[in-house]
């Protein structure tokens, strides 16, 4: 129970990796609070963490929207102490498309969501911790496009590199009033969407180094830790939770050659 007493908003929450992350931070005791534009699966799973959780209608690409989300988050908890940047617009009609074929409206859309949106949620969290004088916690869920591109994600990459890049800036100039900003960052995770090139299906043990793909709660182990006082003195920095793929030059259909039998019994 190291969250008992925080109140938590996490954005993108009622499915995948947010919803994980709301589990996960109830379970050490925060009251949560789901903001995602889907209300059927963000007042369901409201309904099953009960009575410390809420589910508010949210567009983050809208300032307006996200000022009535905190205004819903103090009213219930009187406070909020934790934030998630997890809502993005990933793999949608028109955002996954060559470069050469990406459309405005999908790179309005994609930075609206994926930067605007952290940008809206964080300054109006952290103006909301500064005042209340107790420090806070800000965790920005980046991506490995970050530091090295999908193809035909042009909008989808640049959008966190710009996350990790906030992050650092972010935690310096928070780091006087005790808020932490840090981010993490999943590999393959297997939500909605799984590893491909094109449309050929590749295999998880091609491709990660750890032969399985991640789950939300990979992911969300590594938000509960910062978002706690076991991770007092992190700020400004990066949790890789992608089984090794940032690690590696090659896959492990390329490298494997070593017959590992011997040692496996």
């Amino acid at each position: 129970m190291r969250l008992s007493g925080k109140t938590a908003v996490i954005t993108g929450g009622a499915n995948g990796i947010g919803a994980g992350c709301a589990r996960r931070l109830a379970s050490e005791g925060a009251n949560v609070v789901i903001a995602d534009t889907d209300d059927d699966s963000g007042n369901a799973l409201a309904v099953e963490l009960g009575a410390a959780a809420l589910s508010v209608r949210t567009d983050v690409s809208q300032r307006y929207a996200v000022e009535l989300l905190f205004e819903a988050a103090l009213a219930a908890f009187g406070a909020v102490d934790i934030l998630v940047n997890n809502a993005a617009f990933v793999h949608k009609t028109g955002v996954v498309a060559h470069f050469l074929e990406y459309s405005e409206e999908a790179w309005q859309r994609t930075l609206g969501v994926n930067l605007s949106g952290m940008f809206y949620c964080s300054q109006t969290a952290a103006r909301l911790m500064a005042k209340r004088g107790r420090g806070g916690v800000i965790i920005n869920l980046s991506s490995g496009g970050a530091s090295r591109a999908h193809r035909h994600m042009f909008g989808y990459d640049t959008s966190k590199g710009g996350i990790e890049a906030a992050t650092r800036a972010m935690a310096l100039d928070l780091a006087p009033l005790g808020i932490r900003v840090n981010a993490v960052v999943p590999g393959s995770t297997h939500v909605d969407h799984g590893i491909s090139v094109g449309d050929v299906p590749i295999p998880p043990t091609d491709v990660i180094p750890l032969p399985r793909q991640g789950r939300p709660d990979d992911i969300a182990a590594a938000v509960a830790f910062l978002a706690s006082d076991d991770a007092a003195y992190i700020t400004g920095a990066r949790i890789f939770v992608d089984g090794g793929m940032d690690a590696q030059l090659r896959s492990p259909a390329v490298d494997y050659g070593y017959d590992f039998s011997a040692w496996t019994g």
